[in-house]
């Protein structure tokens, strides 16, 4: 940027931050920012509590009148399972073939059989009652026989005299004060009073197993539960409130669609309350539950109390904050942006004095770390520049190898003489490829494919000179477009016909190996030679890598710290045994993953 404040986007001139976000420049306060976005934190939930709190009061009420209706409908449906359940019973033994004999003892032959019918019966009806959690009386009468089969129950007898009229559930309250519900299924079904059956089928639910019901449901969450119905004395649970309750029933007369009550409110000398009933459609009874209006507005006034005491701790607390922040943060964050303004303005010895106590006193620290790294990297990048400059001089400087000219020279002088044309245009073209490679500077990258291609310029040019070696070539597919700094192959080559086949051997050969593993490329020559002896190998392993920039005078050397330089650690050169006893020297780099 042209300005010296907009150098780097947060870095702030003076007391304001000054970045572009989408082209546009951007400047505004920590300190005033923060402190406005406490007070649009704080205005808004002060100014809209009044309409939450309304909404919440009458969310909450809504909810808990449903939770109530759900709570009083699950009962309501297991009051009518229990009902439901003895109404199986009763049409199981009706339709039992063993259940309609005994009503004809004739037709079952002898007293054994009779007897086993009779028992199986019995057997029948115990197994029967004992499947359900609630308890009650099912019976089956022989009103010709006076036989009458039944339960072993402790839950009383049956009623004196049944009903007249087959039916459903109905309510009995005798003089001697036993209260339950009843029902009969009779065969043949009896229509009128005078009418006489074969056998009934009575299933009777005493009250005090209702009542037991009715406590059960208390424990597990309803207030005060208990069952009524127009004209009959209510059925309480053990524990009920029946003075509040009697007050209230003169309010509970249904309507004219009596299986949808709504909740309504009964007030009270001692309070106001929600009352809620749901009819049991198998009795026609309602199971009624009331709540105190006390305990439903009891959490909204909780939460009111709880809000005002809140607000004004946070009141108070964005005052005391607003005064921690520019102390502790606006004050030390406006050294830190000056020393960042000195440090963009290139003055990189700046440094952060009489560091603050807290994280400030880390940033300050870490920034005197990085004006130094910055100071460092500086003068590391000179230093590298420089060295990369020596190495790229020195390496064509000994491409250029006199000796090496003078020979080709010599051999070309030697073919024309001779009248061989071919091999004299042959060797020319090689030497002119070569050297204009080698002296080309303007990049510093080739591809490996133009490395080869160097490669075999100079292999040819030596076949023509000696004719005592050959060459092989392997090299994946997927590298010849692979980059790699100019002249990082050829003196390893050069090493091999230079040093390798200078001693007599029976024929040269010169391998040259790529490939890739683990994201790892590797480029390696191998010849035939006499070889090095370990010593001598680690030897000069350890001066390659251990060269500085004015330490370098060999090829193997320039070759090593250039991709070190270029493809960092674990890049570099590696001398080794070949697999015929002669030398091997590697080079290796590091890849993208894109790029393998």
């Amino acid at each position: 940027m042209g300005r010296a404040a907009e150098a780097v986007c947060g870095i702030p001139v003076r007391a304001a931050t000054l970045c572009r976000i989408g082209g546009i420049r951007v400047r505004s306060s920590i300190f005033t920012n923060m402190v406005i976005a406490l007070l649009l934190l704080l205005t808004p939930i002060i100014a809209l509590y009044a309409y939450s709190n309304q909404t919440s009061s009458r969310v909450l009420t809504e909810e808990i009148v449903k939770a109530k209706r759900t709570q009083v409908d699950t009962f309501v449906g297991q009051i009518g399972q229990m009902f439901a359940q003895f109404d199986s019973y009763q049409k199981m033994l009706y339709q039992s073939k063993e259940v309609r004999n005994l009503a004809y003892p004739d037709l079952l032959g002898d007293d054994l059989l009779h007897f086993r019918t009779l028992k199986t019966v019995s057997e029948e009806i115990n197994r029967l009652v004992g499947y359900g959690r609630r308890k009650g009386v099912i019976a089956v009468v022989y009103p010709k026989t006076g036989m009458v089969i039944k339960s072993d129950s402790s839950l009383g007898a049956l009623p004196s005299a049944l009903p007249d009229v087959d039916g459903f559930w109905s309510y009995r309250n005798e003089s001697n004060g036993d209260s339950y519900f009843i029902e009969t299924i009779s065969n043949p079904a009896k229509t009128a009073k005078a009418e006489e059956a074969d056998l009934t089928v009575v299933a009777k639910v005493d009250e005090g197993e209702i009542k037991s019901g009715l406590s059960d449901m208390k424990s597990k969450g309803l207030e005060d539960p208990f069952l009524y119905k127009p004209g009959f004395t209510p059925i309480f649970n053990y524990t009920a409130d029946q003075a509040l309750i009697r007050h209230m029933l003169p309010e509970l007369t249904p309507g004219e669609h009596a299986e949808d009550v709504k909740p309504r409110l009964i007030r009270t000398e001692n309070g106001a309350y929600q009352v809620h009933m749901e009819m049991v459609p198998s009795l026609g009874w309602y199971l009624v539950d009331y709540v105190p209006i006390d305990t439903i507005m009891a959490p909204i006034k909780r939460n009111q109390t709880m809000f005002y005491m809140i607000s004004g701790m946070m009141l108070f607390m964005a005052f005391i904050l607003s005064f921690i922040l520019y102390r502790n943060v606006r004050i030390p964050f406006r050294k830190l942006m000056q020393g960042m303004n000195f440090i963009e303005k290139g003055m990189y010895k700046s440094r952060m004095q009489d560091p603050p106590k807290g994280e400030f006193r880390y940033l300050y620290q870490r920034f005197n770390s990085m004006a130094a790294r910055i100071e460092e990297l500086i003068e590391d990048v000179l230093k590298e520049q420089i060295q990369t400059k020596e190495a790229n001089v020195k390496q064509l400087q000994s491409q250029i190898n006199p000796h090496f000219l003078y020979n080709t020279l010599a051999y070309i002088k030697s073919m024309v003489e001779l009248g061989e044309k071919e091999a004299a245009v042959s060797m020319t073209m090689n030497l002119s490829k070569y050297y204009r490679y080698t002296t080309k500077t303007s990049r510093s990258f080739a591809t490996l494919d133009e490395e080869m291609g160097l490669v075999v310029n100079y292999l040819d040019i030596h076949r023509m000179l000696t004719d005592d070696f050959e060459y092989e070539i392997e090299i994946e597919p997927a590298m010849t477009e692979m980059e790699i700094p100019r002249l990082s192959l050829q003196p390893l080559v050069e090493n091999v016909i230079v040093h390798a086949f200078r001693k007599p051997v029976q024929y040269g050969i010169v391998r040259i190996r790529g490939r890739v593993e683990s994201g790892i490329a590797r480029l390696s020559v191998e010849d035939n030679g006499p070889g090095i002896p370990q010593a001598q190998l680690d030897a000069m392993q350890s001066k390659i890598r251990l060269a500085t920039s004015g330490e370098i005078d060999s090829g193997l050397q320039n070759v090593h710290q250039r991709l070190i330089l270029l493809f960092g650690e674990g890049s570099g050169l590696t001398l080794g045994t070949s697999e015929w006893g002669g030398l091997r020297a590697e080079i290796s780099w590091r890849i993208e993953e894109g790029n393998a």
